[in-house]
Protein backbone atom coordinates (compact mmCIF):
# COMPACT_ATOMS: atom_id res chain seq x y z
CA UNK A 1 0.00 0.00 0.00
CA UNK A 2 2.75 2.49 0.90
CA UNK A 3 4.54 1.79 -2.39
CA UNK A 4 1.31 2.74 -4.15
CA UNK A 5 1.24 6.07 -2.32
CA UNK A 6 4.86 6.73 -3.34
CA UNK A 7 4.06 5.86 -6.94
CA UNK A 8 0.97 8.07 -7.06
CA UNK A 9 2.79 11.05 -5.55
CA UNK A 10 5.67 10.64 -8.01
CA UNK A 11 3.25 11.20 -10.92
CA UNK A 12 2.78 14.79 -9.78
CA UNK A 13 -1.00 14.34 -9.92
CA UNK A 14 -1.47 13.40 -6.26
CA UNK A 15 -0.59 15.10 -3.00
CA UNK A 16 0.31 13.51 0.33
CA UNK A 17 -0.27 15.10 3.71
CA UNK A 18 2.41 14.28 6.25
CA UNK A 19 0.13 13.75 9.21
CA UNK A 20 -1.26 11.00 11.37
CA UNK A 21 2.03 9.77 12.83
CA UNK A 22 0.04 8.51 15.81
CA UNK A 23 -1.90 6.21 13.48
CA UNK A 24 1.24 4.40 12.32
CA UNK A 25 2.27 3.56 15.87
CA UNK A 26 -0.35 0.95 16.72
CA UNK A 27 2.16 -1.51 18.17
CA UNK A 28 4.58 0.81 20.00
CA UNK A 29 2.88 4.21 20.52
CA UNK A 30 6.11 5.99 19.50
CA UNK A 31 5.54 8.80 17.01
CA UNK A 32 9.08 8.23 15.72
CA UNK A 33 7.79 5.02 14.10
CA UNK A 34 6.49 7.29 11.33
CA UNK A 35 9.94 8.68 10.47
CA UNK A 36 10.91 6.04 7.88
CA UNK A 37 7.65 6.68 6.01
CA UNK A 38 8.07 10.44 6.19
CA UNK A 39 11.68 10.19 5.01
CA UNK A 40 10.77 7.94 2.10
CA UNK A 41 8.12 10.41 0.96
CA UNK A 42 10.41 13.42 1.37
CA UNK A 43 13.18 11.69 -0.56
CA UNK A 44 11.00 10.48 -3.40
CA UNK A 45 8.61 13.36 -3.99
CA UNK A 46 9.09 16.38 -1.70
CA UNK A 47 7.29 18.68 -4.15
CA UNK A 48 4.01 16.80 -3.57
CA UNK A 49 3.98 16.92 0.25
CA UNK A 50 2.13 19.15 2.69
CA UNK A 51 2.20 18.95 6.48
CA UNK A 52 -0.66 18.92 8.95
CA UNK A 53 -1.36 18.22 12.59
CA UNK A 54 -4.57 16.31 11.87
CA UNK A 55 -6.19 18.31 14.66
CA UNK A 56 -8.44 17.42 16.31
CA UNK A 57 -6.55 14.20 16.89
CA UNK A 58 -9.22 11.55 16.94
CA UNK A 59 -8.94 8.51 19.19
CA UNK A 60 -6.52 6.17 17.52
CA UNK A 61 -3.82 5.86 20.14
CA UNK A 62 -3.16 6.65 23.77
CA UNK A 63 0.54 5.73 24.17
CA UNK A 64 -0.13 2.08 24.90
CA UNK A 65 0.00 -1.09 22.85
CA UNK A 66 -3.06 -1.88 20.75
CA UNK A 67 -4.30 -5.38 19.98
CA UNK A 68 -6.48 -6.29 17.00
CA UNK A 69 -8.94 -3.54 16.08
CA UNK A 70 -9.23 -2.03 19.53
CA UNK A 71 -9.89 1.72 19.43
CA UNK A 72 -8.41 3.73 22.26
CA UNK A 73 -9.44 7.00 23.83
CA UNK A 74 -8.56 10.39 22.30
CA UNK A 75 -4.85 11.16 22.20
CA UNK A 76 -3.95 14.82 22.60
CA UNK A 77 -0.95 15.55 20.39
CA UNK A 78 1.32 18.55 20.70
CA UNK A 79 1.85 20.44 17.41
CA UNK A 80 5.40 21.27 18.55
CA UNK A 81 6.15 17.58 19.01
CA UNK A 82 4.80 16.91 15.54
CA UNK A 83 6.97 19.68 14.07
CA UNK A 84 9.99 18.21 15.88
CA UNK A 85 9.14 14.89 14.26
CA UNK A 86 9.04 16.57 10.85
CA UNK A 87 12.46 18.16 11.52
CA UNK A 88 13.91 14.77 12.42
CA UNK A 89 12.38 13.03 9.42
CA UNK A 90 13.25 15.82 6.96
CA UNK A 91 16.55 17.34 8.12
CA UNK A 92 16.95 19.56 5.02
CA UNK A 93 15.55 22.97 6.01
CA UNK A 94 14.81 23.85 2.38
CA UNK A 95 12.71 20.76 1.87
CA UNK A 96 10.87 21.38 5.17
CA UNK A 97 10.19 24.96 4.09
CA UNK A 98 8.74 23.69 0.82
CA UNK A 99 6.53 21.19 2.69
CA UNK A 100 5.34 23.83 5.17
CA UNK A 101 5.08 26.89 2.88
CA UNK A 102 5.64 26.56 -0.86
CA UNK A 103 3.78 23.31 -1.49
CA UNK A 104 0.61 24.44 0.33
CA UNK A 105 0.80 27.71 -1.64
CA UNK A 106 0.78 25.72 -4.88
CA UNK A 107 -1.85 23.22 -3.77
CA UNK A 108 -4.30 25.72 -2.31
CA UNK A 109 -3.48 28.65 -4.61
CA UNK A 110 -2.59 31.27 -2.02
Amino acid sequence: MFQTVLALASTGRAWVKLAGADRITRSTARLADAIPFMRALAQSTPQQLVWGTDWPNIGFHARQQVHDDQVLAHRQLDAGELLDLLAEAVPDAGVRHAILVHNPERLYGF
